[in-house]
């Protein structure tokens, strides 16, 4: 399975109205994401223009929270400086 904190974001496609993510992996294989889908440790919860949304589970037993909201961005072009 696919870490949220491994996952870099790479592009967005529309197709058919839908909007999908395009993430690359730490082995450089990319994937297409839809809202909905299962990864290892949570779910692709929106996929937006220039982000996506996922929901993390969180795994320790003394935390109140068990999922957090994790946003990953494009990169914009004055970060690549």
């Amino acid at each position: 399975g696919l870490l949220i904190s491994e996952l870099t974001m790479r592009g967005v496609l529309r197709t058919n109205g839908k909007l999908l993510a395009i993430v690359q992996a730490p082995d450089n294989k990319t994937y297409t994401v839809h809202p909905g889908d299962a990864l290892y440790d949570g779910t692709v919860k929106v996929v937006a223009n220039d982000a996506v949304i996922f929901l993390q589970r969180v795994d320790d037993p003394l935390s109140p929270v068990k999922q957090r909201e994790i946003r990953k961005t494009l990169r914009t072009t004055e970060e690549n400086r």
